[in-house]
């Protein structure tokens, strides 16, 4: 029988290949997926308190949407498909794009818009260390405002979101992409644009012979690119704004300048430089760009910036915009955090069906004062259920055998101190007793 006739009437074992998860993507255990919500937890926190409320959108969008300015590496990487009635849909690769895209038909929402998000997305990318093809983000978005107080307080909640899940040594790289493109006229290579954005987005990544390589086989003179990677510095903030930026012009200084106060103020300055690296990948990008960094942890943990004319592409309205997502499994690889064990509460264990009415009781009322309770379902003997009960960590064991029913009384054991205590049922029920 072929393969796929054993998955039509369901006969014979899956094969290896087939009983994995799909390539680039995983399976989240229990102590996985604990660890994945307690970063859920952490990070809603910090965006709540910054008066940010939380949206979700469809996995799936039109591939027109996906499409408008994500820029050639990324619609590449688009999971693309048709519907049954041939529409053109794929998943979405990143939550700015679908956000956008709702906005533009929410025209009446108060405006400026703040809205966070903790999603999946899906990019069909080479699986490689710290790179999935189904892996969460979570961010914000900021939509309505122009003004330098937007970019500090995004900027804020970003540094506030790492030390809140404990990222001990982090740094945000700055760049600005006007000021990118004004180098690239008085060059005169503005032509080479994508070609140099791409190379430049590699810097942190490749030798320096390979970044040049980019720009140079898309037709950049070798003596331009070689400029072009040493024009790419990195110095504190403050002193860019002095310096590069200041020769910019009077518009970006000005901007920067208030960014600078308002930054200090908001977060403090200790945590940002400014690196003319940075470009970012995707092609909806207009202004400030960022890049976050943790520690010894060699990939970008998160990035973001400023996307003043995407919205305008789905809704016709002009609306200025800046965000940042952070890759969650990335954070979590950077932070070391493999798993955390949430085994239930109490396990209760029962001789025969006759307890059974009253180990429910006690296991309705637990759980109504919160706590998780297991009611063993008849499978074990005593000894099998506590080496059981151990191996999923367990506190408390509940055992309810005839004696203890004539008597009126339970038996806890507490698993961690290896000691046992008789309470009554009545301790257990409180009102139903």
């Amino acid at each position: 029988m072929t393969q796929r006739a054993q998955a039509a009437t369901g006969t014979g074992g899956l094969p290896d290949h087939l009983r994995r998860p799909v390539r680039g993507m995983r399976d989240w255990l229990p102590p996985q997926f604990y660890a994945l919500r307690r970063m859920e937890e952490l990070l809603s926190r910090v965006a709540e308190s910054f008066g940010y409320r939380r949206v979700e959108t469809p996995v799936v969008e039109h591939f027109e949407v996906l499409a408008r300015r994500a820029g050639r590496e990324i619609v590449g990487e688009i999971y693309y498909f048709k519907d049954r009635a041939g529409r053109e849909l794929g998943l979405r690769f990143d939550m700015t794009v679908p956000i956008a895209r709702a906005i533009s038909y929410n025209l009446t929402i108060p405006r400026p818009v703040r809205w966070y998000y903790f999603s999946r997305v899906y990019r069909y990318d080479e699986p490689q260390h710290g790179r999935y093809r189904e892996f969460h983000q979570f961010g914000v978005e900021l939509v309505g405002s122009s003004s330098p107080r937007a970019d500090a307080e995004v900027l804020g909640v970003l540094a506030e979101s790492l030390r809140a899940v404990g990222v001990p040594d982090f740094v945000v790289r700055i760049n600005d992409r006007k000021m990118v493109d004004k180098m690239l006229e008085s060059m005169g290579v503005r032509e080479y644009r994508e070609a140099i954005y791409r190379a430049l987005d590699k810097k942190h990544k490749l030798p320096r012979e390979d970044v040049v390589k980019i720009m140079t086989s898309s037709g950049v003179e070798p003596s331009k690119a070689e400029a072009i990677y040493d024009a790419a510095v990195e110095m504190p903030l403050q002193e860019a704004v002095e310096s590069i930026i200041k020769r910019a012009g009077a518009e970006l200084y000005n901007f920067y300048c208030k960014l600078l106060k308002y930054l200090d103020s908001a977060s403090g300055l200790d945590k940002f430089v400014f690196d003319m690296s940075i470009v970012r990948g995707l092609d909806y990008y207009t202004g400030m760009v960022f890049e976050v960094f943790a520690g010894n942890y060699k990939l970008a943990i998160g990035g973001g910036g400023r996307y003043d004319s995407l919205l305008e592409l789905y809704s016709g309205i002009s609306m200025p915009a800046l965000g940042f997502a952070l890759g969650v499994e990335r954070l979590m690889e950077a932070l070391g955090v493999q798993g955390i064990e949430k085994p239930p509460d109490y396990y209760i264990y029962i001789f025969d069906d006759g307890a059974y009415s009253l180990a429910a009781a006690i296991a309705r009322r637990m759980r109504a004062s919160g706590s998780d309770v297991v009611i063993e379902l008849g499978d074990k003997t005593l000894r099998e259920a506590l080496e059981y009960a151990l191996r999923l960590g367990v506190r408390y064991m509940v055992i309810i055998g005839r004696r203890e029913l004539e008597r009126g009384v339970v038996r806890v054991k507490d698993l961690g101190k290896r000691e046992e205590v008789e309470r009554p049922v009545t301790e257990f029920l409180g009102k139903e007793a």
